[in-house]
């Protein structure tokens, strides 16, 4: 565990390792607010929502529907902005260490990041002006989705907007004897930058439609096909994934089942024999990893604040912890992980991968002995983690117990590495 602290340490000196935190840093508070309203939005204020089903919300709560839509608005203008954010800020801190214009290369990173996901399809459509025409972005890489995207660009473009404003510099004064002004010691790299980044855009529009991020993305998503029964395939697949997540590729591999075609033949053995018992995928991403190894979300993030609330000294991290809860309880943790930061952070990473691995080890031996029935019926996405077993199983006290046991279980896993935390000084890490 030293070892593990050690190099923790020293790669936190890194200039990029500072660039990336202080992003995320910066970020937190927007994604705080995001998550919350979703926390409302989704879990309280949408017909699917765990709460609004639980609660009959619509029953008591006027304008149920306008509630909903100015949530929503506020939310899709957070989530729009997000990653241009934290290019931004990657950019502008890196570009502070080389004492370049952090401002500016701040906004060429920013720049850069929007004409990679510009939708160049959509340039040659005759409507695209129009109020139905389609969209002039790739609007769902510039939310969550789009922090691994961002973080690249803004340390590729924070160096290389960098080093090529100080060479400009010492070319125009050694030539031309005049030193280069402002404008065009930021124009000349401002231009040669998004030319580059248009090309890469645009030829990756023949690739696919969705931009470099979808590409990525669709990319890992093979490796969530025809996963049949294999639970260690399983195991193997989400183990992957929380490691993407920890990287900011946020959800690369859709482990939500509800509506797969093996949940529904097993709603449909329930429906007909009044029991899980005996349904014929018992064993299946949807059974494994949405019963027993999300809690919070990916990387099994509930138990993380649990063990945070138990084993940390640090005010900063108890305070993420607090403010992260609500929307962790209805697996919505992206607050959490930029909060913390989980991302990038390697000392997290372990139990951010082991903690889910355990528990899809445990519940594939639990169904599979048939001490638990598998989940058949389907629970709104915003169900609280420990409860999805057991609604999904028809209130089956076993999945219950077993959810619990994974639970806590989880939490020791977790304990540790937060106690590893510890050992930091003063300096404030957590938002």
């Amino acid at each position: 565990m030293r070892a593990l602290w050690r190099f923790n340490q020293r790669i936190n000196q890194w200039r990029a390792m500072r660039a990336i935190t202080e992003a995320l840093r910066v970020a937190y508070p927007f994604i705080l607010v995001m998550a919350l309203l979703d926390f409302f939005g989704q879990g309280w204020l949408t017909k699917t929502g765990f709460f609004y089903q639980i609660y009959h919300v619509k029953q008591w709560l006027p304008a149920v529907d306008l509630w909903q839509q100015l949530i929503q608005a506020i939310s899709i203008v957070i989530n729009g902005l997000v990653a241009v954010m934290v290019a931004f800020t990657t950019g502008h801190y890196l570009a502070r260490t080389y004492q370049s214009d952090a401002l500016a290369v701040g906004m060429t990173s920013a720049l850069a990041f929007l004409t990679l996901n510009v939708n160049y399809v959509a340039l040659g459509d005759p409507n695209r002006n129009s109020a139905t025409g389609p969209s002039q972005f790739l609007e769902g890489n510039l939310g969550p989705q789009g922090i691994f995207l961002a973080i690249v660009v803004g340390l590729t473009v924070g160096w290389g907007a960098s080093h090529l404003m100080k060479f400009l510099g010492r070319w125009w004064l050694a030539h031309r004897q005049t030193p280069l002004s402002w404008t065009g010691r930021i124009a000349i790299p401002l231009s040669l930058i998004l030319l580059v980044t248009v090309s890469i855009g645009y030829a990756l529009s023949w690739l696919n439609t969705g931009g470099l991020n979808t590409l990525v993305y669709l990319t890992f998503q093979a490796l969530n096909t025809n996963l049949g029964h294999h639970g260690l395939r399983i195991l193997v697949v989400t183990a992957i994934s929380n490691g993407l997540w920890w990287l900011g590729l946020i959800g690369p591999i859709d482990v939500a089942g509800n509506s797969s075609v093996t949940s529904l033949q097993n709603l449909a053995y329930a429906v007909q024999h009044g029991s899980g018992w005996g349904a014929p995928h018992p064993i299946t991403l949807h059974t494994l990893g949405d019963a027993y190894a999300n809690f919070g979300g990916a990387g099994m993030t509930l138990a993380l604040l649990i063990a945070i609330g138990i084993g940390s000294h640090q005010a900063r991290y108890r305070r993420v912890a607090g403010q992260t809860l609500l929307p962790n309880l209805v697996n919505l943790n992206e607050a959490t992980l930029l909060g913390l930061p989980v991302l990038f952070n390697p000392i997290l990473l372990i139990p951010f991968v082991l903690a889910p691995a355990v528990n899809i080890a445990v519940a594939w031996t639990a169904i599979s002995w048939k001490l638990v029935p598998p989940i058949v019926y389907p629970v709104p996405r915003t169900t609280p983690g420990p409860l999805v077993a057991f609604l999904g199983t028809g209130g089956d006290w076993r999945a219950l117990a077993l959810s619990l046991f994974c639970l806590v279980l989880s939490v020791l896993i977790y304990l540790p590495f937060v106690r590893l935390l510890n050992l930091e000084g003063g300096a404030d890490h957590a938002a």
